[in-house]
């Protein structure tokens, strides 16, 4: 029982810490500036600039800026992009294809830590791009044309509400209130994911698992390190696994080449958390996670698959 109770307080403390000191100020500013920016319609121009050049991949305007969201602010920026989309009606068939394109792709949380070890977040981010386009290419175009209804994208059309409320001011109280009641709905995912992987850690299970699993490990030419990697990942994200890597290499001085080759895998919002997030915060998205999450893992298989030829 204590093990439980400490387990639970210590993912407590660091799920708010991440929540409030992280998530919060990268979202509020996030929404803020979008709402701002929607309102004076710049939104709109620039996704109607960048739908030609995108919509060979299967993406909007919309569904381009929540990559660029994603890959150089925080995992959980592109929901505001993501929010824009749905409020706009967008047809299922993009929602799919930037859905899977956000989660197939490298948040900049995740990959601009790893700086601290000689790594190019620059290369992370860019292999981070292909697979989202890919994934993107594979929802849209091939699985999305076949099971998804293809209604019509209202993106262009003016929305009088958002269009009164220009200034500066309101924006911002907007997008507050936004960013508020999307960390208010991700927290208890947070708690829940972390008190997992600090019961897993705690009570041995994880040594249990990779002692019975040796033989198989020995064939992939995995360690209990990299299970104990790819368990934070899906468990508690790949911040949370990022933090575990920093930690690895002080004792270990994990070989460059080692994290690059692995960072496909372990850098992506492909996980608990990362759906949990999303889904929560966009309910619409509920409708093609299932297609988004299969395209998205073809676009990790391709990054991990270009990393190797490095």
């Amino acid at each position: 029982m204590t093990i439980l109770i400490t387990a639970i307080l210590d993912a407590g403390r660091s799920a708010v810490d991440i929540a409030i000191f992280t998530f919060l100020p990268l979202m509020i500013v996030t929404f803020s500036l979008m709402r701002y920016l929607e309102g004076m319609s710049a939104l709109r121009s620039i996704a109607g600039k960048a739908n030609p050049l995108f919509r060979l991949f299967g993406l909007d305007g919309f569904g381009a800026l929540a990559i660029i969201q994603l890959s150089l602010v925080s995992s959980a920026a592109p929901v505001a992009a993501l929010s824009l989309m749905a409020h706009k009606r967008t047809s299922e068939k993009f929602m799919a294809a930037a859905f899977a394109a956000v989660l197939a792709a490298a948040p900049a949380n995740a990959s601009f830590p790893l700086a601290s070890l000689g790594i190019d977040p620059g290369l992370i981010i860019i292999n981070g791009v292909c697979g989202a386009l890919v994934a993107s290419t594979l929802a849209c175009w091939i699985v999305g044309r076949r099971s998804l209804p293809g209604k019509p994208c209202s993106c262009d059309k003016a929305d009088d509400h958002d269009v009164a409320r220009r200034d500066l001011l309101a924006a911002i109280n907007r997008g507050g209130a936004d960013a508020i009641g999307v960390v208010s709905a991700i927290l208890p995912v947070l708690v829940i994911s972390l008190a997992l992987v600090r019961l897993t850690e705690s009570t041995g299970a994880l040594s249990a698992f990779t002692s019975a699993a040796q033989p198989l490990l020995q064939l992939l030419g995995a360690s209990q390190q990299d299970v104990l990697f790819l368990l934070t990942k899906c468990l508690a994200g790949s911040s949370a696994a990022v933090t575990l890597l920093l930690d690895a290499h002080k004792e270990l001085s994990l070989p460059p080449e080692k994290i690059i080759h692995g960072s496909a895998f372990l850098l992506n919002p492909l996980d608990l958390p990362g759906l949990s997030i999303f889904v929560a915060s966009v309910p619409a998205l509920r409708a093609v996670a299932g297609i988004a999450v299969l395209s998205a893992l073809t676009g990790i298989l391709v990054r991990t698959a270009l990393l190797s030829w490095l």
